[in-house]
């Protein structure tokens, strides 16, 4: 009973864990399997990772186990798996010999977690917003590359290396390539066998045969190669004894029911380390790397889910350092989020977080319980699983794609996929990032705004329109002032910077001084949406002049679709043929019909995300059929999770409501309004100011039309099984500002039916 008090399921943030609970046990049936395929890559990648760090080869294990279900738990990720990465390995190397043991470097482990944490709280997340869609994609293709040629010797039975290094060059001076070359003429014929066997059942189980088999279907190809990768060396060696595979191309897992074992497979940190200021320099490099490494590869990942789900950066970072905290003090290597790992689930077909929560627990039975049976794998078959992941992640496509996207896009990707192949991960992408930031640089140099002229239709005065782009830099401001200078006097000019995100001080002080050489020159100068208006004398205007509303509305309209087109089809190719497909609103919008109250404007969601029925006056009415089907088909059909009821200071239609002049159809349209204020006229007369008294109108007409939602029965049921939320809103014009009204209580209606899309 305790318990229940403390869980609260009617407290929404609870509510929203449970239903979150729920779904996750609905996406089992694909995760469990997912979970298990990703387990059996994670095992001798932990154990590779951990023998090239210079590390005990458990310390891998234990961090693969709290990256599974420790983080998998506290991640916002859907896809991402944690564990040791590859990409530390070096520093990690480094970092024990320069602290002088492994449990000096724990303690680094250990304040790295806390300065990870400590990023998330401060937003440092924010980053990863930053990093260009090409270098991503690059990043991708290249481990997919590396993934090629790094596995080839293990699939042939070779074991030339770590397995899962990722390094262009090898401590023994040899290097990819060579290596590579190196297998060729050393194979191991069973070996091979295994791994083409494994190879071709995986792909096999990729086919419409397979997937047509009700059973078959659900068994993991990965599973079923990886069985019978075990099968056959065993096999082999019963008809004839000299068929081998080397002792070192299998799993290789300390047994802990050996007590010796056991023993040494934890340490702990030795705290007298702390007084050693290199275990702080240590602490936040592997902080900063881990750090960017994870917010790559969540942003990487994100991007390969076909959802198209976005995990949040900085729960992702304090998630993380609780792992490394965790990690550091059982005697773990450091953690991140690794693209093997994640690319391993989402081939596999998961679909939520838990199934990295399940490797991580198939790994921690795994090899407490069975360490022996899973010593019968061999390496051949687990790097025909990484081939199969490195040509999804490199498929010629994706190259195809990028070229045709042109040279600002495919440069930086192809010199992102040799840096990372002739250098390492994080090398590779610096220097990736610093070609992406010359072309985006490049690009708003030569393209900060766009100049349209044409004349008024009665006056013949020149009409000439400056749009800003969306990124307008001190770079920009010599080509901006000799537009400027250039406009011819008595010209009407509007500048324009609606689409401006991010514009420069120096840009905004330059149309400040330009106000006063307008002023001599008889310029009629119009700023609209102009960032940091303070700036600038209040006597210029802020709001177009007239003539471009009468005039220009349409003309510009079909401009600006153009425009959008070119800008959708340059950062995302697929974006209208998803949007062709259907629509999956999360949202449905009841809301008033005003033009200044714009939906995807306010919200700053895409086309798609917000399911919309206007209104005046924002009325969901007894009578009103429209909205009810909107509210049927949102709920029944679409499944949106929740409904909000979006009212605005100032509205017209409460105005009329109070008094307002109004025509027949809109007086029969407000009556209820005129109910409303009718039954709540005590408060509103007490409320002196005529604004003042709107808006209290406007708030409680939001909370009466809740009142007409929650009366639907399949809302009521929705909302009863957490399904759906429920929410008030009010837009304030003046702030822009969105207010939540929700927590006034609502009336309670007699139930409204609707059945077969007619009002009963």
């Amino acid at each position: 009973m305790l318990l229940w008090e403390r869980i609260k399921p009617c407290d929404p943030n609870n509510a929203l864990m449970i239903k979150s609970f729920t779904q996750h046990l609905k996406f089992a049936k694909y995760d469990i399997p997912a979970g298990l395929v990703v387990f059996l890559v994670a095992i001798p990648l932990c154990l590779g990772i951990a023998l090239a760090s210079g590390a005990p080869l458990f310390s891998g294990i234990i961090t693969g186990v709290i990256g599974g279900i420790v983080v998998g738990l506290l991640s916002g990720s859907h896809l991402s798996v944690s564990g040791p990465a590859a990409g530390l390995t070096v520093i990690v190397l480094n970092a024990i010999a320069t602290l002088g043991s492994f449990e000096a470097f724990l303690v680094a482990v250990v304040l790295a977690g806390v300065l990870q944490i400590a990023a998330g709280y401060i937003n440092a997340g924010i980053i990863g917003h930053y990093f260009p869609s090409s270098v991503i994609k690059g990043m991708l293709a290249a481990i997919g590359i590396i993934l090629i040629l790094k596995q080839l010797p293990h699939f042939v039975g070779l074991h030339s290396e770590a397995f899962g290094a990722m390094e262009f060059n090898e401590a023994d001076g040899t290097n990819t390539f060579s290596k590579f070359l190196y297998a060729l003429t050393h194979i191991n014929e069973l070996a091979l066998a295994v791994g083409v066997i494994s190879l071709g059942l995986i792909i096999l189980w990729e086919t419409k045969f397979i997937k047509k088999n009700a059973v078959l279907s659900k068994i993991p190809g990965a599973l079923v190669a990886v069985i019978v990768s075990i099968v056959i060396p065993i096999g082999a060696r019963a008809i004839n004894p000299a068929w081998l595979i080397g002792a070192e191309q299998f799993v290789s897992l300390p047994d802990l029911f050996n007590p010796e074992n056991l023993k040494t497979a934890f340490a702990s940190p030795d705290w007298s380390a702390v007084l050693n200021l290199d275990v702080y320099v240590v602490a936040v490099t592997i902080a900063i790397i881990a750090s960017l490494e994870t917010l790559l590869s969540i942003e990487a990942v994100d991007k390969l889910d076909p959802e198209k789900r976005r995990t949040p950066n900085n729960q992702e970072l304090k998630a993380q350092g609780v792992g490394n905290v965790i990690a550091g003090l059982l005697g773990g290597l450091p953690m991140t989020a690794v693209i093997v790992r994640s690319s391993a689930n989402l081939n596999s077909g998961a679909k939520s977080k838990m199934a990295a929560v399940y490797h991580g627990l198939f790994l921690l039975v795994a090899v407490a319980l069975i360490p022996n049976i899973l010593n019968l794998i061999p390496l051949s078959a687990l790097a025909a699983i990484l081939l199969h992941i490195g040509y999804k992640l490199a498929k010629p496509a994706l190259i195809k794609d990028q070229w045709r996207q042109g040279r600002s896009q495919f440069i930086p990707f192809i010199v992102t996929i040799l840096a990372i192949l002739f250098t390492d991960l994080l090398i590779g992408i610096i220097i990736g990032l610093n070609v992406g930031a010359y072309f985006i640089l490049m690009s708003n140099y030569k393209l900060p705004f766009s100049k349209i002229e044409t004349a008024h239709p009665m006056s013949g005065t020149k009409m000439i329109q400056i749009k800003l782009s969306e990124h307008v830099s001190f770079l920009n401001k010599a080509s901006l002032a000799h537009v400027l200078e250039d406009i011819e006097q008595g010209a009407d000019l509007m500048i324009d910077g609606t689409n401006s995100i991010a514009v420069d001080h120096d840009i905004v002080e330059l149309i400040s001084d330009f106000k006063t050489q307008a002023e001599l020159k008889e310029i009629n100068l119009t700023l609209k949406n102009i960032p940091e208006l303070y700036s600038l004398d209040k006597k210029v205007s802020s709001s177009p002049k007239k003539y471009f509303h009468e005039h220009d509305t349409i003309n510009e309209a079909l401009k600006h679709n153009r425009a959008w087109i070119a800008e959708k089809l340059h950062h995302d190719p697929m974006y209208f043929n998803r949007l062709a497909d259907g629509q999956t609103p999360d949202l449905l919008w009841i809301g008033c019909s005003d033009s200044r109250v714009v939906p995807n404007l306010i919200t700053g969601l895409d086309a798609g995300d917000i399911f919309v029925h206007r209104n005046i006056a924002n009325q969901l009415r007894n009578n009103d059929f429209n909205a009810h089907s909107a509210l049927d088909y949102a709920v029944n059909f679409l499944n949106v999770s929740n409904i909000v009821v979006c009212g605005h200071y100032n509205c017209g239609g409460v105005k009329a409501a109070l008094g307002g002049p109004v025509n027949d159809t809109i007086d029969t349209w407000i009556e209820d309004l005129r109910e409303l204020a009718k039954r709540h006229e005590t408060e509103l007369l007490q409320i002196q100011d005529e604004t003042a008294r709107v808006n209290r109108l406007v708030e409680l007409n939001v909370i009466e039309q809740l009142s007409h939602v929650m009366s639907i029965p399949f809302v009521q049921e929705a909302v009863k099984q957490n399904k759906l939320a429920v929410h008030g809103w009010v837009f304030d014009l003046k702030t822009g500002s969105l207010l939540d009204v929700s927590k006034e209580k609502p009336r309670v209606f007699e139930p409204v039916y609707i059945a077969n899309g007619t009002q009963n």
